[in-house]
């Protein structure tokens, strides 16, 4: 049981997000409750858009403690770097993760801190989100599937649906107890990815040492999509699941096929004709990417009937 009022860091990652940045930590001042503790660690990787003045101004009449860490621009690849450093800062007895162009939603820790105070036992806690475009919600984050899956409280079977195919399974949902993290440092920093190594990593734990997981249902989190989403771009985001792919997965190479598949449908669908370009070089060395594509339009075509 928690007995003492605890304290939630919650770790936010910004680049280039002026445009958002202000709403994703007033969503987090907006979470200040008599039962809980908040504070704030932003980590900006060298933005050119005025983000980190956003912020300082922010930070002038926030009334929750922010910690700002303005650092050179690294890229992509300084993404589990900077999160693990984060990570370590915090000074809560729980984490949360925010990207700095998406939010939380009203009341976002209250079901997750009250399964933490009735389950000792518990190491980690996700949530659902919502997409947002241009303003408007759309689908939730998470397919029925994906929730079905982290509600059946079976490690072993998420461990083996994170490995073995590329998942969806976002960490902005996350209430995680901090020593777990510190002790697992669930980010590898070899490697551009960050929630899927993220997930692996904390199921690895889990599925070897014991401890339990759990999944909120509800909205916790309002994820942005824009044009500038790293995960938006094709080429940038093959390169972090192939990445993920050849060092943590059972069957890498069915999983770098299926996605140069999905790119190139995409990159058609999108008339992208750079990254079109760019899959069709790969087909060369992943030939049964045209089995997955044959498999896709197949299937299109009977939806239709």
């Amino acid at each position: 049981m928690l007995t003492t009022k605890p304290k939630i860091s919650v770790l936010i990652l910004t680049f280039n997000q002026a445009q958002f940045i202000q709403q994703a930590m007033q969503s987090v001042v907006e979470q200040q409750s008599n039962n809980y503790e908040l504070e704030v660690i932003v980590t900006d990787d060298g933005s050119s858009d005025g983000t980190v003045d956003v912020i300082e101004r922010f930070v002038e009449t926030s009334s929750v403690p922010i910690k700002v860490l303005a650092k050179k621009h690294e890229g992509v690849t300084a993404i589990a770097k900077n999160l693990l450093s984060m990570i370590n800062l915090a000074n809560g007895e729980f984490i949360a993760f925010l990207a700095g162009d998406d939010s939380f939603s009203q009341n976002r820790f209250d079901l997750q801190l009250k399964k933490f105070a009735g389950n000792p036992n518990l190491k980690i806690s996700y949530s659902d989100g919502v997409n947002c475009i241009d303003g408007e919600l759309g689908q939730r984050c998470h397919s029925a599937e994906t929730v079905d899956l982290m509600r059946s409280g079976n490690a072993e079977e998420v461990y083996k649906h994170l490995t073995s195919q590329t998942p969806i399974l976002f960490i902005q949902g996350v209430l995680a107890k901090a020593d777990f993290l510190k002790r697992i440092q669930p980010f590898d920093v070899d490697l551009i990815a960050d929630d899927w190594v993220f997930n692996i990593k904390v199921f690895n734990v889990l599925v070897e040492c014991g401890g339990d997981f759990d999944f909120e249902p509800s909205i916790c989190f309002i994820r942005n999509l824009h044009g500038d989403n790293t995960s938006r771009n094709l080429i940038v985001h093959y390169e972090r699941v192939r990445q993920v792919a050849e060092r943590y997965c059972s069957n890498p190479r069915k999983i770098n096929s299926k996605f140069i598949a999905n790119a190139i449908i995409a990159a058609l669908k999108e008339r992208n004709w750079r990254s079109l370009l760019d899959f069709s070089k790969k087909i060369i060395f992943y030939p049964e990417s045209f089995i997955w594509i044959l498999q896709v339009l197949f299937s299109s075509l009977i939806a239709k009937f």
